[in-house]
Order: C-alpha cells, then sequence, then structure tokens
C-alpha cells in the first residue's frame, strides 16, 4: 500500500521524504502549507490533533512524531539495510541516535526557530535563542567527537535512517548561530548526504536549495 506523508517545504518530513526515494518506494505528499495555517485547520487536526507536521498515513495508521515516522517506515523494508537487524548491537545505538535527535538536538532547534512558542511575551526570546545556541554547540560537538571516533556514518560503515534525521537538522542549521557546518566531521557528513540522489530528489520535489 502507498505511504502516504503530510510535509511542508522544510519541514521535520525532509528525512522520511528522503527514505522515500532511497527505498525506491510509491507514495503521495499532501502539501500542509504551515505559512498559511493549514496545519490549524479541522481537517488536518483531525488527522495530527498537534497540527505539526509530518504526518504518515500508512495501511488505515496515522503516525506522527518524525523520528517515529522514520523508524516505522525502515521496518517495512529491513532488507535496505538501513536500520540494524533487531539483534544487531547498533540497534540500540540506532534507538539512541534516533531518540537523541529528537528530544535534544530538534528540541534545540526548535526553540532556536521559535523561542516565541517556549515563553509569553517577547521580552525573553533573546534569551531562549541564546540558550538554544549554547544547546545546539554542544550537540554538534558531541556529533562530531563521535563520527571523528566511528565515522563515517552515525553507526560506523552502515548507513542509517539515523543519518537522514542528522542531515535534516544539519540543514535548518544554516541560518543558526550554532551551524551544524561550522563542525569538520559534521560538515563532512553532511556534504556527503548532500551528494546521495536520493536527497537530491528530495530537495528538488520540497524546493530547496
Amino acid at each position: 500500500m502507498i505511504f502516504t506523508l503530510y510535509w511542508d517545504k522544510g519541514g521535520a518530513n525532509m528525512a522520511t521524504h528522503a527514505i522515500f526515494e532511497e527505498l525506491a518506494v510509491n507514495y503521495d505528499l499532501i502539501e500542509v502549507d504551515l505559512a498559511k495555517n493549514m496545519q490549524k485547520s479541522p481537517e488536518y487536526l483531525a488527522i495530527n490533533p498537534n497540527g505539526k507536521v509530518p504526518t504518515l498515513v500508512h495501511k488505515g495508521e496515522v503516525i506522527y512524531e518524525s523520528s517515529a515516522i522514520l523508524m516505522y517506515v525502515l521496518d517495512q523494508y529491513p532488507q535496505s539495510g538501513l536500520s540494524p537487524d533487531l539483534m544487531s548491537s547498533k540497534r540500540g545505538v540506532y534507538y539512541q541516535y534516533m531518540s537523541w535527535m529528537s528530544n535534544t538536538l530538534q528540541e534545540a532547534a526548535n526553540r532556536w526557530a521559535h523561542p516565541e512558542q517556549f515563553v509569553n511575551g517577547d521580552t525573553n526570546l533573546q534569551q531562549v535563542v541564546d540558550k538554544a545556541s549554547e544547546e545546539l554547540a554542544r550537540c554538534w560537538k558531541v556529533i562530531d567527537q563521535a563520527l571523528e571516533s566511528d565515522g563515517p556514518w552515525l553507526l560506523g560503515e552502515q548507513l542509517s535512517g539515523a543519518d537522514f534525521h542528522l542531515l535534516m537538522v544539519a540543514y535548518w542549521s544554516r541560518r543558526y548561530t550554532s551551524r551544524a557546518q561550522d563542525w569538520p566531521n559534521v560538515k563532512k557528513h553532511y556534504q556527503s548526504m548532500l551528494k546521495r540522489d536520493a536527497v537530491q530528489k528530495m530537495m528538488l520535489q520540497e524546493g530547496l536549495v
């Protein structure tokens, strides 16, 4: 059955969208333009009560949260090698990175990009941004050191969904005060991911630079 992905340009759907291309599977895209507040429409809230993208519909089930969607899709294709085997010692590390990037790295990115969501009023917005920049720098350092010792991918020699998730946040950080591209090993990883045909196809479809 075809995957249906609700998405917005350059949103948290980027990783799953690129994985669809990497797997060469059939999928449909339904745009939810956040600039037009389409995510707050009654129709979309009936699908995802959080009013965020992405949302995946597959086999009659609705799934939201970017890392959960990514892991679910890859579990449908264990032969792809993009997620470690259930009995592999790397499976735990894979879960670790997927959870950490969603709950720590991506959260810091959200605080930098949308500080108004974390405080009332606008008097403390810069403080939220500054603290988010500090946390992002710490996160990039963690990843940079991991890639230096274990690279070229987050799981060593095995490309995985975690690398696609990292690409997504690294892409967002181009406009941040703390950028992924400022760390040598993360920059190398980012550039390697950008060269992949699947990533280039995703970016073309989403109209990204």
